[in-house]
């Protein structure tokens, strides 16, 4: 509930120095941490820019919004979106690619309609399909499919979800994701327990700890997972690829606001974006 209290002992120190690809957004650090870092770096990607495209995609091929909303992903007309957007990247896209989803429940969801409408056998017909396993055995097995046929003429394309081994804990450089495409905004669970109790906190001492309000909060590790993933894509100087965020809501700045700051440098829609906002 307050990392403050662990974080408490390490202030004997002279100097404290945090670093990390997914510290943004820093907006709940201080709070959280109850320390204020005076000098703060957020420097640019070290790729450059002639190397990497970022995109959004908002709609539907029939011009409805794409609302990757856990209400709007039982609508066929954004789970059909969403097919034609994963299979058009394939398409383009050589070696590995990898598609984020905010649960395993979405997964099946969607492999459901496309196994249904045929989008699942074009899928198939274009890549090496994988889903990500929460069984470690499995897990372990079918990434070192996936490595192995991402190095092949067709390539693969990976399904996972955030917060997943997959956005975290595994490294994927050069061919192994050429591409990466996020589906919608990963808010943490409400309903999971944890989550639960830690908004109720930061709600009873948000004025009095200055801490984010239980909204803020989830935004804030929304976020951090989505930027997580996107980071998968390019590793190194040399590397190079593509990024894909697909939801309607990336039209509102609200939405861009805590994306990376060189997710939102590459992305000219984005500033945008914000600009208009």
């Amino acid at each position: 509930m307050n990392p403050a209290v662990i974080f408490e002992g390490l202030k004997l120190a002279k100097c404290i120095i945090l670093a990390s690809g997914t510290l943004t957004p820093l907006i709940s650090l201080h709070s959280e941490l109850a320390t204020d870092f005076p000098l703060q770096v957020s420097p640019n990607h070290i790729i450059p820019k002639d190397r990497v495209w970022i995109g959004t995609l908002t709609t539907c091929p029939n011009g409805q919004p794409l609302e990757c909303t856990s209400r709007g992903t039982d609508q066929s007309d954004t789970q059909d979106g969403l097919g034609q957007a994963v299979l058009w990247v394939s398409q383009v896209t050589p070696n590995g690619v990898l598609c984020f989803l905010p649960s395993y429940m979405l997964m099946n969801k969607l492999v459901k309609r496309w196994r249904e409408s045929g989008m699942w056998a074009q899928l198939n017909d274009t890549k090496h399909v994988f889903m990500e396993s929460r069984n470690v055995r499995d897990h372990n097995d079918i990434m070192e499919d996936y490595y192995k046929y991402s190095l092949s003429e067709k390539g693969a394309l990976l399904f996972a979800v955030y917060r997943g081994k997959v956005s975290e804990g595994m490294d994927f450089k050069d061919h192994q994701a050429r591409a990466v495409i996020t589906v919608g905004v990963p808010y943490p669970n409400t309903f999971d327990m944890a989550v639960k109790e830690k908004m109720k906190y930061n709600d009873k001492y948000c004025s009095q700890r200055n801490l984010l309000s239980s909204r803020e909060w989830l935004r804030v590790q929304a976020y951090r997972a989505l930027n997580q993933a996107v980071g998968r894509c390019v590793r190194h100087r040399g590397d190079w690829g593509a990024v894909l965020l697909a939801d309607a809501r990336f039209a509102n700045s609200y939405y861009t606001d805590h994306l990376s700051k060189w997710v939102k440098g590459f992305n000219m829609a984005i500033q945008e974006n914000e600009d208009v906002g």
